[in-house]
């Protein structure tokens, strides 16, 4: 019981922290494009449609990342189904927001699924890289443990 009220209160905590970053992270691009376009005012609705998209991007997050939903997935397949859901999900939030127009060119396209497979393959090389170091620190340790061990059997 105690567990599931952890999970519950991560993930709320988790949505929280994600929409706060994420909010932030989306007004500061919508002023910047704002001040490079010469733009006066951003509408009300736009900040709607963003704060909506916000919302299901970090719950989409919040599911796939949240052991207590799905328990038994490894982090390579929680990031491989997050991306392609959210891949599309942000696909979709474009068009309605009104970035995307038209059904675009193939070479659009293609620029976007480069970026997108371009980010899961950095995500995947640094989450390889940091299980690699921390591999080998566990490992260490349970060496030092061992001889720890070793030495106190034999006094």
């Amino acid at each position: 019981m105690k567990n599931k009220k952890t999970d519950i209160i991560r993930f709320f905590v988790w949505m929280r922290n994600g929409t706060a970053f994420c909010t932030t992270w989306f007004l500061i691009l919508v002023l910047a494009y704002s001040c490079i376009f010469d733009i006066q005012e951003i509408s009300t609705n736009l900040l709607i449609k963003m704060i909506i998209l916000i919302l299901g991007g970090v719950f989409i997050f919040s599911i796939l990342f949240a052991k207590s939903f799905i328990k038994k997935w490894s982090f390579t397949k929680r990031l491989t189904v997050f991306m392609v859901l959210f891949s599309v999900y942000e696909c979709f939030g474009f068009y309605w927001v009104g970035l995307f127009a038209g059904k675009g060119t193939w070479v659009q396209w293609i620029v976007f699924i480069g970026i997108v497979c371009g980010l899961y393959f950095c995500c995947i090389a640094i989450y390889r890289r940091y299980s690699k170091k921390q591999g080998e620190i566990y490992t260490q340790a349970l060496q030092k443990y061992q001889e720890k061990r070793i030495i106190e059997n034999q006094n």
